[in-house]
């Protein structure tokens, strides 16, 4: 399989002409022999997990073409997720950059200014005849598999490399941290479970305010299984947290990577937080959460997403 290509687009340009279709029609030479994996949005099967898919797919793209005109400017998703993941994975990655202007807009005025555009903003491709946007479209196409076999012949750049490590390192802090919390999770349902059916009480806590309420009515054999859920609070998550946290302070570089890493921090910032002022203090705590309620979750499919990353830039 060769290098990845995204390609982002509005639907809003295809109305008139399905842009999206020719230029995949050029590129599918390049595809058919290994030189270039194009992705885009149509890929994504009925029931994924569409968020996480184009997440994925930016994480491990080399080059991306944007094909732009009024709907691709006045998309709040692109310019809220995909562009902004894009420019910087141009500055910290070097992922290149093809803007393709489809149709008459404001390019010049857009965030997009500073990147000079694949064709004049002045004669967008709905300005030429069939024949000159073919020659446009077969031009670019070649390009974008030139560009391709240049990064292939050089490998991945010094910093390609030097993030490559880096990645390695938290995607190993990520598992620990999982493995920990999918063990004291299970601890966690059997001892509910045992206490609901000692108490005679049915749970519609929290995990966190049922085990601190009745904290005082563990008997001997709960209160080791509570100390060993509180000790992989303490051990495990605490240590992986940090040190996950550690990492993207030291390596800001890595927040570039995907929108979704940049949420993981901002979880690990209210997490440790919690941990630091409340949780280390209060002995009726074996859990610590924060989530959904408190508008910092951590986001589904990291795991995933660090290893395709991985999988994809690290060979």
């Amino acid at each position: 399989m060769g290098q990845n290509l995204f390609i982002s687009y509005s639907r809003a340009d295809l109305v008139d002409v399905d842009w999206l279709a020719r230029l995949r029609m050029y590129l599918t030479p390049f595809h058919r022999d290994g030189t270039v994996s194009v992705w885009d949005d149509s890929q994504i099967a009925a029931g994924a997990q569409w968020r996480t898919e184009i997440d994925a797919a930016l994480a491990r793209t080399s080059v991306a073409v944007l094909l732009v005109g009024p709907g691709f400017l006045a998309s709040q998703f692109i310019f809220e997720v995909e562009l902004p993941t894009l420019l910087r994975s141009a500055l910290a990655r070097g992922v290149a950059l093809f803007p393709l202007i489809v149709g008459y807009c404001g390019y010049r005025e857009s965030e997009l200014a500073p990147y000079q555009a694949y064709n004049s903003p002045d004669t967008p491709l709905e300005s030429l005849s069939r024949a000159e946007q073919n020659k446009v479209l077969s031009a670019l196409a070649s390009d974008i598999a030139k560009s391709f076999r240049t990064n292939a012949a050089l490998g991945p750049a010094v910093g390609t490399r030097a993030l490559c490590d880096v990645m390695r390192k938290m995607q190993r802090h990520l598992a620990d941290s999982l493995t920990a919390f999918l063990a004291q999770r299970r601890r966690r349902d059997g001892l509910v479970a045992a206490m609901e059916q000692r108490l005679g009480i049915k749970n519609e806590l929290s995990y966190e305010k049922f085990f601190f309420k009745y904290y005082p009515q563990l008997n001997d054999e709960e209160k080791l299984e509570f100390d060993q859920m509180r000790a992989m609070t303490e051990g495990a998550l605490q240590n992986s947290n940090r040190k996950i946290l550690e990492i993207m302070e030291d390596h800001p570089e890595v927040l570039d990577v995907s929108p979704k890493l940049v949420a993981v921090r901002q979880h690990l910032v209210f997490w440790l937080n919690k941990y630091d002022r409340v949780f280390s203090t209060n002995r009726a705590m074996c859990l610590l959460y924060t989530g959904v309620e408190d508008g910092v979750p951590f986001p589904a499919g990291v795991d995933d997403l660090v290893e395709t990353w991985i999988a994809s830039q690290c060979r």
